[in-house]
């Protein structure tokens, strides 16, 4: 019985160390992802001159005299089951019904994260024309701006206000309805709503 007893307590002492243990690593790690995540936070969008593919520069802080919709995308290759496609499709429906209230969207060509090497000029150019753009697709050549916002994931949207300030930031294939949430938050209001 005694025996027992001593086993008992010595499974209850094994038993608190190995929750003390496990309790400190899972501490340690949340302050040093807390701390990578406080480092690579940007609020407020610099600004950086980057090219349209299809001629021209834009300041981005200009882009943000209203607000701006800024996704970052890979144009190449360019496949069906590419998420990009598809959120290209969203953005297009999220710049339709909110650009009549000032909404500007623009693409970020970020090809050169999941490549490692930039794309050709020709072939980012062929997707503006086939995805049918008729907002901007700036190249971010050497991933600059990207690493700035610690774009990590393709697609990632950010919602950017007016004075420039990061309000929304998605990450993967982000749906209308979400996008819209944010969107009409920033606005003031669902659409047709005077804000």
């Amino acid at each position: 019985m005694m025996a027992a007893i001593r086993n008992t307590t010595q499974m209850t002492a094994r038993g608190k160390k190995l929750a003390r243990v496990v309790l400190r690593a899972s501490l340690i790690f949340t302050l040093m992802l807390s701390a990578a995540c406080r480092s690579q936070t940007v609020t407020t969008l610099t600004n950086l001159t980057l090219p349209d593919v299809r001629g021209g520069t834009f300041h981005l802080r200009a882009l943000t005299a209203q607000p701006l919709l800024l996704a970052f995308l890979q144009t190449v290759p360019d496949t069906v089951d590419t998420p990009s496609r598809s959120q290209v499709v969203f953005l297009a429906s999220m710049a339709q019904q909110y650009g009549p209230r000032g909404l500007r969207v623009a693409i970020v060509d970020a090809s050169l994260l999941t490549a490692g090497s930039p794309p050709s000029h020709d072939a980012v150019l062929n997707a503006s024309y086939d995805w049918h753009l008729k907002f901007p697709l700036l190249l971010d050549e050497n991933g600059q701006l990207a690493r700035q916002l610690g774009v990590k994931e393709l697609p990632t949207m950010f919602l950017i206000a007016a004075d420039g300030s990061i309000v929304q930031r998605w990450q993967g294939l982000t749906r209308p309805a979400i996008l819209a949430q944010g969107i009409e938050k920033l606005l003031g209001g669902p659409l047709g709503q005077i804000p």
